[in-house]
């Protein structure tokens, strides 16, 4: 019998309903891969947009400068035909490729949608009229510092196989991004940074579950199941034996309401925002977060300002690409054991620092807020390239995820060319 896989991230529940057949379309929100990575592992395809698209009205806010509300869909079809249906309501005007700050929904989308008047005047990108492959005009940077050590052979052949398909069939430019552009060092930093800067945020926004506003209403004289501290405790740590009502309340709402992981990452973020530890923590978080989304500003193109006059006269913009190809995913859904008897060993073979690791792929592009969408690459996408990797592995089921991102506000393009990547 096949055994039971592990679907993912937080939003693996859209996955697996999308993958079951259960819905044509799941909802989801993606903070750091949430939903990309369990697209990647359940076979769908998982669209994030840019950071403010679409309004986080009646999310439970987590990390709230990296939530964003995205889909899982079954094919790339399926997930075009829902990004024209939802982006006319999303502060995306039909009259102009760019964004419109002054009528979105997100106000928070204004700190990464920089628009001016320029913005607003600018014309879409004229299309050729003759094209004979479809991503002919497209320029594709395939970036050395995603090549991790860590990356398993078969996961980056099949990323040199994605790319070679979008260039001989799409028609598409391949572009090799060094690592003097986009460092792989900002690269590694960033799960450390995403890390501190979302338990810092998930810390202060689940502070309001305190059993008064939100959270469990909680009876202390008659719920017998509200924890108590004993002799030992109450000796190592005598401010527990200090609390007031009010903060008992408040313990113990918070302690039967969260889970081990989300009191894990609220006692994260408490930690790093102390005074002692904002500036060698939070604050440089903040900093390799603005670097490593400048670099990958640097080399991408804008999607909002049309500049063909500087491609022709070989300008800046010229030498930027279009879209980046990566990986979604560093490893291959891992086995879950479901007689398990500790938490820590309900899956086989990864624990939680691996799973954390294994973010390394999108992280970056969340903490840019840049658009992107995971789609599994089939072996039927392949053709000629199939040898590259063994019938064996083939054979086993191994479909790897393949991401595309882009410049903010250029999820038209992002769909483009992923398109091609699905079978």
């Amino acid at each position: 019998t096949s055994p039971l896989l592990s679907p993912g991230g937080s939003s693996s529940g859209a996955a697996v309903a999308t993958a079951h057949g259960s819905s044509l379309l799941s909802i989801g929100t993606d903070t750091g891969g949430s939903l990309r990575l369990p697209s990647a592992w359940t076979n769908t395809v998982g669209f994030k947009p840019s950071y403010g698209t679409w309004s986080r009205y009646g999310v439970v806010s987590y990390a709230s400068s990296l939530d964003t509300v995205g889909f899982i869909a079954g094919s790339m079809e399926c997930a075009k035909i829902a990004w024209d249906c939802l982006q006319d309501d999303s502060g995306r005007t039909t009259e102009i490729n760019g964004w419109n700050g002054n009528v979105c929904r997100d106000q928070t989308a204004r700190i990464y949608h920089n628009h001016d008047d320029r913005d607003l005047q600018s014309k879409p990108r004229p299309r050729s009229e003759s094209r004979s492959k479809p991503l002919e005009s497209i320029r594709i940077g395939i970036p050395s510092a995603f090549s991790l050590e860590e990356c398993p052979p078969f996961i980056s052949r099949m990323w040199s196989v994605g790319a070679h398909h979008l260039r001989n069939v799409g028609g598409a430019t391949l572009v090799s991004i060094p690592d003097s552009k986009v460092s792989s060092e900002w690269v590694k930093l960033s799960c450390a940074a995403y890390y501190v800067l979302a338990c810092a945020e998930a810390s202060s926004n689940l502070s309001r579950y305190d059993g008064v506003r939100y959270g469990l209403d909680l009876d202390l004289d008659a719920d017998v199941n509200i924890p108590t501290f004993d002799e030992n405790e109450t000796n190592k740590f005598p401010e527990l034996s200090e609390m007031n009502a009010l903060e008992e309340r408040i313990s113990a709402t918070r302690i039967l309401g969260f889970g081990d992981e989300v009191q894990r990452r609220v006692l994260a973020g408490t930690s790093v925002l102390s005074s002692d530890r904002f500036h060698s923590h939070y604050e440089a978080a903040a900093m390799v977060r603005a670097r490593l989304s400048r670099s990958l500003e640097a080399v991408l193109r804008s999607s909002t300002i049309e500049h063909n006059d500087e491609r022709v006269n070989g300008g800046d913009d010229c030498e930027k690409v279009d879209v980046i190809l990566v990986p979604t995913a560093l490893s291959f859904p891992c086995v879950l054991n479901p007689l398990f008897e500790d938490k820590d060993s309900m899956t086989e073979g990864m624990d939680s620092t691996m799973a954390f690791a294994n973010d390394v792929m999108t992280i970056p592009i969340s903490l840019g807020g840049f658009p992107s969408v995971s789609v599994p690459l089939f072996p039927a996408c392949c053709g000629e390239h199939k040898k590259i990797a063994s019938e064996e592995e083939f054979d086993g089921g191994k479909i790897v995820g393949l991401q595309v991102f882009g410049h903010r506000g250029s999820e038209d393009i992002v769909l483009k060319v992923a398109s091609l990547l699905d079978g």
